[in-house]
């Protein structure tokens, strides 16, 4: 199982990127969840369980050019202010195993979005998750959430 933990001051000599404990320099970084949408693609109550899909990939430097998927496995991403984790254990990668955590909060049940793409060669990086959050009283909202 992969464990891979992005962290990051701030600015690029900040900046880690790490495999099982290891350092592991990386060209690029990027991550794409897409769940808790109806047949629309208007966000709904239910995050995970109510489907979507998952990529996370690296390109590591010794070769750019292939990407190296991190699920099965954990990730977490760390900006000043922000700590995500997202992990799928599951053998088969099932996507309804997948859990999210937001500054140590649980969010699995109202992630939307999840977007992470770190480019070190082209100097840009964006990040950011999108939350449902339901009211018992008056309408439900939706948040995004940037974390750069």
């Amino acid at each position: 199982m992969n464990n891979v933990i992005f962290q990051t001051g701030g600015d690029w000599d900040s900046t880690t990127l790490s495999k099982n404990g290891s350092d592991w320099p990386a060209e690029k970084l990027q991550l794409s969840l897409q769940a808790g949408r109806d047949m629309d693609g208007e966000p709904v109550r239910g995050g995970i369980t109510a489907g979507g899909d998952i990529s996370a990939e690296v390109y590591p430097q010794e070769s750019p050019g292939n990407a190296v998927g991190i699920f099965p496995g954990r990730l977490q991403i760390v900006f000043p202010g922000h700590d995500l984790i997202i992990e799928n254990t599951h053998p088969g990668f099932a996507f309804e195993a997948t859990t999210v955590l937001y500054n140590g909060r649980d969010i699995t049940d109202s992630i939307v979005e999840a977007m992470v793409d770190i480019d070190a060669e082209q100097n840009q990086v964006q990040a950011y998750i999108t939350i449902y959050k339901p009211h018992w009283l008056g309408a439900d909202e939706v948040a995004t959430i940037s974390f750069i």
